[in-house]
């Protein structure tokens, strides 16, 4: 965990190993440009007998997205509507939410000034489906990897889980 970054112990990304394949494809065929996709699926929300919450997320599918920008050090499109339009087709044709937007680092897995940039963007947007959006991160090299959310306006880390089996909940 990264000096200074909050940590949410009641969000936590479930990832299949099925789809952490599908991940280092993704980083392969970018490659030495960093790796973007949106990971699909659910969201479960825990009411525990002490009122407090917590959240689930479950991966589905993931989505390799090339990147309109092909950098070393920048990912996704450029272009706002693009990205609406895509997370859009694959929720409407696999009936799953955009749960996570991933993207590769050449090393490490501490958010950049630009992907913070990104992140408070996307989430101050005033599209819901981007309110509860898990950022994942992976390192290029070793594959570790990392979640945050944006909450409070402030930027917050998670808990990833890999999971043998596929999640469907």
């Amino acid at each position: 965990m990264e000096l200074n970054m909050r940590y949410e112990k009641d969000i936590v990304f479930d990832i299949s190993n099925t789809i952490i394949e599908k991940i280092d494809t993704c980083i392969k065929l970018a490659s030495p440009n960093e790796a973007s996709g949106f990971i699909l699926g659910n969201i479960q929300e825990i009411n525990n007998i002490k009122g407090d919450f917590s959240y689930n997320y479950y991966s589905v599918s993931f989505h390799c997205i090339k990147s309109s920008i092909g950098s070393t050090v920048s990912f996704l499109l450029d272009n706002d509507q693009k990205i609406l339009e895509l997370s859009d087709h694959l929720m409407k044709n696999e009936n799953l939410k955009l749960i996570a937007i991933l993207h590769s680092h050449p090393s490490g897995t501490t958010p950049s000034s630009t992907d913070k940039l990104n992140m408070k963007y996307y989430h101050n947007s005033g599209l819901k489906k981007f309110t509860h959006l898990i950022w994942i991160i992976v390192d290029s090299q070793n594959k570790e990897m990392k979640g945050f959310i944006y909450l409070s306006n402030k930027l917050t880390q998670i808990k990833l889980i890999v999971s043998s089996s596929e999640n469907l909940i």
